[in-house]
């Protein structure tokens, strides 16, 4: 590996935010922590404001600029994000931040930040430490492989895989949305197609595959849904329409990494790559369902068409009716979650099991799974693509930075 230089002298300033907690306010400017930081994204979504006035007393000694790093100096040490926006509005609490005032040499450090040297530096920091926290005398001090022009190609090749993963996330989310559009106008606005013996009950024939209300379809009062439903459909709880169980305890063949052997995805709670937790040798979940976090990002709802393994703080609803998987799981989506627990909130089996779920007739199932199982299987192969880029820059990042592999 090449010769290594102190952060001090290879970025333009290395400083950190305030160690001070500004009171909360209605309005005003957001205040980052390091808990913001997560996946080499910013969110911005539990950040609480400040005054315009502390923002600028903080703003003296700790102005964020585009290409600085942020770095996550408590709990999760080591999680960075690079500001690319010439804007900046928000103000840093307890963040590192690697100033190197150079696109560059900014996203050089950046890809360093991530490389397992980096990570095996800050292990060793932090190993024995009653706190996990970096100072900022550490990170000043902290070793990096200095830059030159000939890296920009390196750089261009690990923001390429980048690239193209951000431009998958754009189009799984677009596909999201088509899909939560569909469900909303058949199921929110009760605008599903109607069926050719609906049409011939109705006595008039033409009326099949246009939307049910606004074509005149008979809506009925229920008394718990407060709201005019189609007629015939019922009002049941989840469990009388899937199984709904609770994750169980790690399983005791387990790998971080996927190998051959290691292949069944481990879920738990959490938003980041959908609550990955790792890897095991078999699935104890075999059928598409619908997993919900219990804790922490609770009410967090994933649609899981592979077999895969929940453990602790996931709630599990697989569908008992076929074709309704997709339906099952935009339903959940779409409701408020329920918590209970006087210390910590939670979800519970019995609470998602008790929620209550239209059950639409089977042909209408049986059209929406049509028109929404192509959009499915195409989220499903964008979120393939992803994970094999990811291991792809992960395997290269190590090799680029040592020069183990050159770029031409």
């Amino acid at each position: 590996m090449s010769d290594l230089i102190t952060a001090s002298k290879y970025c333009d300033s290395v400083f950190d935010g305030t160690h001070d907690t500004p009171k909360p306010v209605e309005a005003g400017r957001l205040l980052i922590t390091s808990k913001h930081i997560s996946g080499g994204k910013l969110d911005v979504s539990t950040a609480y404001m400040i005054s315009e006035k502390d923002y600028c007393s903080i703003q003296k000694r700790s102005s964020v600029s585009q290409w600085d790093i942020l770095f996550s100096m408590i709990g999760s040490v080591g999680e960075v994000y690079l500001e690319k926006n010439d804007n900046i509005t928000y103000a840093i609490k307890n963040i590192g931040v690697f100033s190197c005032k150079d696109e560059y040499r900014a996203k050089w450090l950046y890809y360093y930040l991530l490389s397992p040297s980096a990570k095996n530096h800050i292990i060793r920091y932090l190993n024995g430490a009653v706190q996990k926290f970096l100072p900022l005398g550490a990170l000043r001090s902290f070793p990096v492989i200095p830059f030159n022009d000939d890296k920009k190609i390196l750089v261009g090749v690990l923001e390429n895989i980048d690239r193209k993963i951000e431009i998958n996330r754009g189009l799984s989310l677009a596909l999201v949305e088509m899909s939560k559009s569909i469900y909303d106008y058949w199921f929110m606005q009760f605008n599903f197609p109607i069926s050719t013996e609906l049409a011939i009950a109705l006595g008039d024939s033409t009326l099949e595959g246009r939307p049910y209300k606004t074509s005149g379809g008979k809506m009925v009062d229920h008394p718990t849904q407060k709201r005019k439903i189609p007629e015939g459909w019922l009002v049941k709880r989840l469990d009388e329409l899937a199984k709904v169980k609770a994750g169980g305890d790690r399983p005791a063949l387990f790998s971080t990494k996927i190998t051959d052997t290691f292949s069944i995805p481990i879920y738990s709670n959490g938003i980041d790559d959908e609550g990955l937790y790792g890897y095991t040798t078999e699935a104890t979940i075999n059928s598409p369902s619908v997993t919900i976090s219990a804790r922490g990002s609770i009410g967090y709802t994933v649609l899981r068409m592979k077999p895969f393994t929940p453990i602790i703080r996931l709630i599990v609803v697989t569908p008992r009716i076929p074709n309704s998987i997709q339906y099952v799981y935009e339903y959940i989506k779409s409701m408020g979650h329920s918590k209970s627990g006087s210390v910590q909130q939670q979800l519970t089996a019995p609470l998602v099991s008790s929620m209550k779920i239209l059950e639409p007739s089977r042909y209408v199932l049986e059209k929406y799974a049509e028109v929404t199982t192509p959009i499915t299987r195409e989220i499903e192969i964008i979120k393939e693509e992803n994970v094999k880029l990811s291991e792809l820059r992960d395997w290269l990042l190590p090799m680029l930075m040592n020069g183990q592999v050159t770029v031409k």
